[in-house]
């Protein structure tokens, strides 16, 4: 599988509204050739995505391809996904300063987590990602996923 896979955990300095991406989620995202990352917040759960900031780019112009600028959809999709993004751009340590309204609704505290879905990553608060996979587990009946 390429992309970013497996649950990292990490901590976020509330007092310098920093975290330090992981080695491995870096290393994906120098393969990737992504110098920047966008950071949204969730639209399905309570934590922040993270996209490559080329990964990202496509993903909206496909969603728009063949709509008109002037259409009403066109401006809705463009609002919920390039209205609402930080762009930001790693210190060479990995580091980044979490934009505050991103950390508040996601919750963070001291224990984050950094969890792998293919093409982008999430961070939780570890709290949170603890009661999200024990939702799952319990939904879980013996399938196949």
């Amino acid at each position: 599988m390429s992309g970013f896979a497996g649950t990292v955990g990490g901590t976020f300095d509330a007092k310098k509204g920093r975290i330090s991406v992981p080695a491995a989620f870096r290393a994906t995202l120098v393969r990737m050739g992504a110098e920047e990352i966008v950071l949204r917040a969730s639209r399905h759960a309570p934590c922040i995505e993270v996209w490559p900031e080329p990964a990202y780019t496509a993903e909206v112009q496909r969603r728009v391809e063949g709509l008109s600028q002037l259409s009403a959809e066109y401006q809705t999709i463009m609002r919920k996904l390039v209205s609402r993004i930080h762009t930001l751009r790693p210190d060479a340590e990995g580091r980044i300063v979490m934009p505050k309204e991103l950390a508040e609704k996601a919750g963070l505290d001291g224990d984050i987590q950094f969890s792998g879905l293919g093409a982008f990553f999430q961070i939780w608060s570890a709290a949170r990602l603890a009661e999200e996979e024990a939702r799952l587990e319990a939904e879980d009946e013996g399938g196949d996923v």
